[in-house]
């Protein structure tokens, strides 16, 4: 059953972190590093890319932290750092370093230990953009260096219409590729008025076997926003290269869901530029399979569903898996396409229902490999991985749909999977945007809420109303659940098996982020910049009443990464800095 919280405890919880934060910024709380994985966390604390790994299941291992529903209501605050603008993206943590952008296309690799910043990059971007310069969360990888013999830890991640390349411990520039679909003379044509085309996907990083052995790739996405006349979006391999002179991008494959087309080498970047209806928008994050060699991703909508279908184009939001290797589509679902009659197939298509979340891949408790995605439909489907073929689905909310091709509610953040200590799937707990119902049986299950589903049977086994909607990933470790809730701006930790809550704290900013658990800590990225309807459906004097006049995030009290870690860990005097 749902939950409620009170004004009154809001308010209560709402000073009592104030509270702890001044006391942060005195001194009196100590940031501490990390605590080293136990022995029986054989992957090590980090969370080196969305979702932690690269099956995008956003849950820490068993074993890898201290953070429990016993000690999870003992985290204080331990910095915070500020930004320029929002931080959407999730911090990729490793060693003892956080890296992340922000909305003004600054990036930032911050101490763990002091909340300081090591280094800044300032991206320039080519394109016009609509969700801001670097929404994208990092990856970070150590690859062999030509240049030296031995290897390099490299972060990455998309910015504007580009994929760049970082020296991990120095912030120097290694190598930045431009995925715009565009020719140059196209965009010499439209440079008075530019499309969009842009990287909202965050980079999934996975050794796959081929025909020459094995090799590691960067998988991302990307989307030209609805627009026709642009060119394929969808789906991009890369491979980050190093040689004696340096470091190059090399494209491997491109995977356009909008004509199922997969194009290869540099050629295929721009292959059919200035074509298509702008249905092949990918703004989630792909999933990896490497023993499978499988990648699985999500389609946004389609705006123009008519011009599409009369092309012979994709027509409506779908999952595709591909090799991971070559880019071959393996299998396509389209809830839309499952309707009987073309007329219901429209209107479904006409529903801004975006596979926005990010699939996850998991193993069931028999054994059986399978791949999950929430939709802004609300539905949560999953799927054999290498055949497609349906294994269970289950409506876990209500849609949010406004109007035609606009929508702002079910699943938008990604969903988590509690595994058991045999990395078999136990749950997936994930919450939901803003409901509009739109008949009287929907509106039982109208709530801003995270909920629980059977792994194996997708059972609803437990709802936790929220006080707001959430944009963000929920991440799962030891039996605790983390759900950053949006609008109201608190981030809670609820019971994985009860949903009872443990936690809850007030966030300085609204968090779209994952709440990214490594060792004994937790980082969130905060602020929210969006001037689209879900904010103002929520409050009209929403814009006004968050008012950055610090930076320029008008949504953000304060836009930056906050940090807490276990009161048992707490020690050293250390105030929080600005970044």
């Amino acid at each position: 059953m749902g939950r409620r919280r009170d004004e009154a405890g809001r308010r209560i919880r709402l000073l009592v972190a104030l509270v702890a934060l001044l006391a942060a910024c005195a001194g009196l709380v100590s940031p501490i590093g990390a605590r080293a994985a136990s022995p029986a966390c054989a992957g090590g604390t980090d969370w080196a890319q969305y979702g932690r790994s690269a099956a995008r299941t956003f849950d820490v291992p068993v074993g890898c932290s201290s953070i429990s529903p016993t000690t999870v209501p003992t985290l204080v605050p331990k910095w915070f750092f500020h930004t320029r603008d929002s931080v959407t993206a999730s911090p990729a943590v490793v060693g003892d370093t956080a890296y992340v952008g922000s909305w003004d296309g600054r990036f930032y690799a911050i101490d763990t230990a002091t909340g300081t910043a090591r280094w800044t990059y300032d991206i320039t971007t080519t394109t016009t953009v609509a969700f801001g310069k670097i929404p994208s969360s990092a990856a970070v990888v150590r690859l062999p260096d030509a240049s030296t013999g031995d290897s390099r830890l490299v972060v990455i991640f998309g910015g504007g219409s580009s994929m760049w390349a970082l020296d991990a411990k120095t912030g120097k520039l290694l190598a930045r590729i431009d995925l715009d679909p565009r020719t140059p003379e196209l965009r010499a044509k439209q440079a008075a008025d530019p499309p969009v085309a842009e990287i909202e996907s965050s980079p999934v990083v996975a050794t796959v076997r081929g025909p020459h052995g094995p090799r590691t790739l960067v998988y991302v996405g990307m989307d030209v926003h609805n627009q026709a006349g642009v060119g394929p979006a969808g789906v991009v391999a890369l491979e980050l290269r190093s040689s004696t002179v340096g470091w190059a991008w090399a494209p491997v494959w491109k995977n356009d869901p909008e004509t199922g087309r997969t194009y290869t080498g540099p050629a295929g970047l721009t292959a059919g530029s200035g074509t298509g209806q702008g249905c092949g928008d990918v703004w989630s994050s792909p999933a990896v399979d490497p023993g499978a060699n499988v990648v699985v991703y999500g389609v946004g909508n389609c705006d123009h569903t008519a011009a599409a279908r009369k092309a012979g184009l994709n027509w409506s939001e779908e999952m595709v898996a591909v090799r991971a290797d070559t880019g071959t589509t393996l299998w396509r679902f389209q809830p839309a396409a499952t309707l009987p009659t073309r007329a219901e197939q429209d209107q479904a298509a006409g529903l801004d229902v975006d596979f926005g979340a990010s699939p996850q891949i998991f193993t069931l408790a028999n054994g059986h490999q399978v791949v999950g995605e929430g939709q802004k439909s609300a539905v949560y489907w999953v799927r054999d991985l290498r055949s497609g073929a349906p294994v269970w689905s289950t409506l876990a909310g209500t849609p949010g749909n406004l109007q035609e091709n606009f929508a702002v509610g079910g699943f938008i953040g990604s969903s988590a999977v509690q595994r058991d200590a045999s990395g078999r799937a136990v749950r997936i707990v994930g919450g939901t945007a803003i409901p509009f119902p739109q008949a009287p049986d929907q509106v039982a299950s109208a709530l801003w809420a995270v909920r629980a589903l059977d792994a194996s049977k997708g059972g609803i086994q437990w709802t936790y109303e929220l006080g707001g909607p959430t944009y963000a990933a929920t991440s799962s470790v030891n039996g605790v659940v983390f759900v950053p809730e949006t609008v109201p701006s608190d981030l809670v930790a609820l019971d994985a098996a009860t949903g009872l809550p443990l936690w809850v704290t007030p966030v300085l900013g609204p968090p779209s982020s994952t709440a990214v658990v490594t060792g004994d800590s937790v980082y969130l990225g905060t602020g929210t910049r969006e001037t689209d309807l879900e904010y103002k459906a929520v409050g009209l004097e929403l814009q006004k009443s968050f008012t950055d006049t610090i930076g320029e995030s008008p949504l953000s009290p304060l836009s930056g990464v906050q940090a807490w870690t276990l009161a048992s860990s707490a020690g050293a005097r250390s105030a929080p800095r600005r970044g």
